[in-house]
């Protein structure tokens, strides 16, 4: 009887060590199986692709690489499952961000300034020309005649663009640590201050673009905020260093007391979100694409993934597809099945 206990329990040890070898790898990599996405197309760009804007049918992706920088890289999306590059952009330094009106992108590079080029012909962008700064631009974003720049020495930065060959400066706001990212949305700028061991969000109204004025200001320690996003009374910004990084929520209906009331955390990197509707879509560094419901924002829930390699570092939303700077895969289409 005891040796059929003996062989009774060496039995079942076997049978708990296989089936643990076997769903614990599962349960490991459940967290990187696409679920409620499946991807279309993808074109690799040769380098890594670090920034994107859409315009049409038209994407704009951002390629660097250490040893190859890159530029801007003009593709045709117009069918998602095939797309094609068009033309490309690149006269030096090490360009970071783009933002598109028209027929002219606006490429944000720290080595050289803001450049100014003519994309009405896709397959032969021209450069119109420059602003150089004496810092080093790390963003931009466009509204009307007004260029806004993140410049990382010298803060926010309001541009004149009403004449492309003679670009003035109207005004800066000076931060404490580094300029990196911005927002502009509804006449206010949100821009990452980035300190050495954290970074504060910042809210100025720009609506003299003269004279910009702080409304508001957040700065928890020990969190590294990057690529604020703005929809309605909340903000949208990413950590994506300091403790695992994040997706952090935060209420500005009050720019005087600005309240975090809600935070997801997959086990990544936020690099950037998109909010469209009520999801947000996370380019996660080590994960790829995160969908999550943010209809009730204190308590966001994951609804869909998509993640085949590579690294996400920025993240585009039109309807239905979201479109990845995914670094060494280039640009990734992916279609959402439920939203």
């Amino acid at each position: 009887m005891l040796i059929n206990r003996k062989k009774v329990l060496l039995i079942v040890s076997i049978c708990f060590i296989a089936s643990a070898a076997i769903i614990l790898p599962l349960i490991f990599f459940s967290k990187y199986l696409p679920f409620n996405t499946v991807e279309l197309g993808q074109l690799d760009t040769g380098g890594f692709a670090y920034d994107l804007d859409i315009e049409g049918d038209i994407a704009y992706l951002v390629d660097r690489a250490e040893q190859n920088p890159g530029g801007l890289v003009i593709i045709n999306i117009s069918d998602p499952r095939h797309p094609a590059k068009l033309g490309f952009f690149y006269d030096g330094g090490f360009p970071i961000k783009v933002d598109v009106v028209g027929e002219t992108a606006f490429l944000a590079n720290p080595n050289i300034g803001l450049e100014v080029i003519n994309v009405s012909v896709p397959s032969n962008p021209i450069k119109l020309d420059q602003f150089t700064s004496s810092g080093a631009v790390y963003d931009v974003q466009i509204v009307g005649e007004i260029a806004y720049i993140a410049d990382w020495s010298r803060g926010l930065v309001i541009l004149n663009i009403s004449d492309y060959h003679d670009i003035r400066e109207l005004a800066r706001f000076a931060t404490s640590g580094a300029c990196s990212q911005l927002y502009i949305l509804n006449n206010r700028a949100y821009i990452v201050d980035h300190l050495s061991t954290y970074s504060s969000l910042r809210i100025v109204d720009v609506s003299d673009p003269y004279h910009p004025i702080q409304v508001g200001n957040h700065a928890p320690m020990d969190v590294d905020y990057w690529n604020p996003f703005v929809k309605d009374d909340y903000v949208y910004v990413c950590n994506h260093a300091m403790n695992g990084g994040g997706l952090h929520i935060l209420d500005i209906s009050d720019p005087s007391h600005i309240i975090q009331v809600g935070y997801h955390h997959d086990g990544g990197a936020i690099f950037a979100s998109c909010i469209q509707e009520n999801y947000a879509f996370l380019a996660d560094y080590e994960m790829g694409l995160n969908i999550i419901d943010i209809s009730d924002p204190s308590n966001p829930i994951k609804t869909g993934h998509y993640f085949d390699g590579g690294h996400a570092y920025d993240v585009m939303v039109d309807g239905n597809i979201a479109y990845v700077a995914d670094m060494e895969d280039g640009l990734e289409i992916i279609e959402i099945l439920n939203l």
